[in-house]
């Protein structure tokens, strides 16, 4: 009976420990987690804009496949959005699947992307628009 019970403990931690690898996660899911942005800059035909302070940072979070974001500026002005992506090292890329602004709703945005240690960089050049943004990864 001891020698099952013993059995059965050790199968059950050896399967807990093999399901849990964080390692492997992080290699294959590098940006999953929480990330706070800490700069960007964006560059219309018209207007720049560029930020290092923020009194209300966004936040981004990423499961696996799923990405959200959002920020409260002011008692009711509320900034955010949510969706898949993939990311391949290079290539970051977003398909927004809800939005503050439903004009977003149902785009894919490809991003140039720069990952290292805990800070994330991504980086947008089209027709109308260029874009850098810096995050933070927060640490738990």
């Amino acid at each position: 009976m001891k020698k099952i019970i013993f059995f059965m403990l050790s199968f059950a931690a050896i399967l807990i420990i093999g399901c849990n690898n964080s390692k492997k996660d992080v290699k294959e899911y590098p940006l999953q987690g929480a990330w706070e942005i800490t700069y960007t800059k964006s560059i219309l035909p018209d207007t720049t804009f560029e930020k290092t302070q923020f009194d209300n940072p966004t936040v981004k979070l990423l499961t696996k496949k799923h990405f959200a974001f959002g920020n409260q500026s002011g008692e009711n002005k509320i900034w955010g959005g949510g969706g898949d992506y993939t990311y391949t090292g290079d290539t970051y890329t977003e398909y927004i699947i809800y939005h503050v602004v439903s004009a977003h709703v149902g785009h894919r945005v490809k991003f140039k992307s720069t990952l290292k240690d805990n800070l994330w960089t991504i980086s947008i050049d089209t027709l109308n628009m260029k874009s850098l943004e810096t995050w933070k990864r927060i640490q738990e």
